[in-house]
């Protein structure tokens, strides 16, 4: 048998799931009813039931707070608009200068001195897996493709993927022997197979990381392929 106070336990109850799925049915309900907002009291806080504002005062601040996490959205996309930007406009300059070389020995130069000077790193690195054509024989980025190169950039040669972030011991000693580079950017050459890679090394850990955007990187990857293509058909 219920008691007086549990019946009126469970009529409070009912009454106040009553009012919210009224509430939520009518979302508009306060704004036909205005003057309630100033007599309507909610917690500072979650966590505090003790000191309370005006619902009104309440949704001004939520209303606040969604607008700087706005802000800083916005801010977030301008910054990676800003240098992608950059990015493609060094990778402008890039592909033009290498299009006006005159000789594959000029190409090489070209393509090392460009990408050390737009992008300032530590080291530039280009392997190709073909037999030379006999006016490029014993240039050093025509080598062997073995197993150990198939162990090594599985992922950016099979799956024509461009990455961004650390290099393994094995993989930077194989690049640059003794260079100390850490991290880089490793694009595949060739299409529509890749028959080689291109590398932009760092001596620091954090210049090229996982989370870097690849997309104008890998776009890079595919001019400079096709230039050199041009090149490799003589």
């Amino acid at each position: 048998m219920s008691t007086p106070q549990s019946s009126s336990r469970f009529i409070e109850e009912i009454s106040e799931k009553t009012v919210v799925d009224y509430l939520q049915r009518h979302p508009d309900f306060l704004t036909l009813h205005g003057d309630l907002l100033t007599k309507l009291e909610v917690p500072t806080s979650y966590t505090s039931r003790t000191t309370v504002v005006p619902l009104a005062e309440r949704q001004l601040g939520v209303l606040r707070e969604e607008n700087r996490q706005l802000q800083r959205q916005l801010a977030e996309l301008i910054a990676i608009a800003t240098k992608n930007e950059e990015l493609n406009q060094r990778i402008q300059r890039i592909i033009v200068t290498l299009a006006s070389a005159n000789s594959p020995d000029e190409f090489f130069d070209t393509l090392y001195s460009q990408l050390q000077h737009e992008f300032d790193t530590d080291a530039i690195v280009v392997r190709l897996f073909l037999v030379p054509p006999p006016f490029l024989t014993g240039r050093p980025e025509f080598v062997e493709y073995d197993a150990q190169m198939f162990a090594l950039f599985e992922r950016v040669l099979e799956k024509q993927e461009t990455l961004c972030g650390r290099l393994t011991p094995a993989q930077a000693e194989y690049l640059i022997p003794h260079g100390n580079i850490v991290s880089a950017v490793l694009m595949p050459i060739g299409s529509p197979k890749p028959h080689g890679l291109l590398a932009i090394g760092s001596q620091e850990v954090s210049r090229f990381h996982a989370g870097m955007s690849t997309d104008l990187l890998r776009y890079m990857g595919e001019l400079v392929s096709h230039l050199l293509n041009l090149w490799l058909r003589h």
